[in-house]
């Protein structure tokens, strides 16, 4: 769940607060890749370390180990809240360098466009004729295995001479 900025800031120390302003939203974007690979770094020994402190107060709290101050803990949800605006943090980052690795992949514009360019131009030359004259132009191709006009034997030859045998003699 968010956390307001108020509650944030309530559970981190200076450092910490400073860790994670770097990773909100606007001030993410200006880090360099290298600049936002530290900081990854230090918010996950941050955060491991939040949660481990967690983890220890929750054994505390049941009895499992012994206290590590004077007396045991009696709440850890500071400790798991701080762990939680740290792993918020370094899920932000995660993003980022996500979609730097993905813009990066992309082709550009200027690569889309001369390839276009280029398929369009290869287009053009296949359908231009490579000189002004028709040459021989369309020619007729025969069916080999179609019947010669008029030939008697042709499948629809038959029935049309026996319409027509008809008609002239009712007529």
């Amino acid at each position: 769940m968010a956390q307001s900025s108020k509650a944030t800031a309530r559970l981190l120390d200076k450092a910490e607060a400073d860790l994670v302003a770097r990773s909100q939203r606007g001030a993410i974007g200006a880090l360099a890749d290298d600049e936002l690979r530290d900081l990854a770094a230090k918010l996950r020994d941050r955060r491991d370390k939040a949660r481990d402190g967690a983890r220890r107060q929750k054994r505390e709290m049941r009895g499992k180990t012994e206290p590590k101050g004077a007396k045991p803990a009696t709440d850890n949800s500071g400790t798991k809240g701080k762990a939680d605006a740290l792993t918020a943090a370094l899920k932000r980052i995660g993003a980022e360098r996500t979609r730097r690795d993905e813009k990066a992949k992309r082709p550009s514009q200027r690569s889309l466009a001369r390839k276009a360019l280029a398929l369009k131009q290869r287009q053009n030359a296949v359908e231009r004729p490579g000189s002004q004259t028709a040459g021989k132009g369309m020619r007729p191709v025969e069916n080999p295995k179609g019947a010669k006009s008029g030939a008697l034997n042709d499948a629809g030859a038959r029935p049309a001479m026996m319409r027509a045998k008809m008609a002239r003699r009712s007529g």
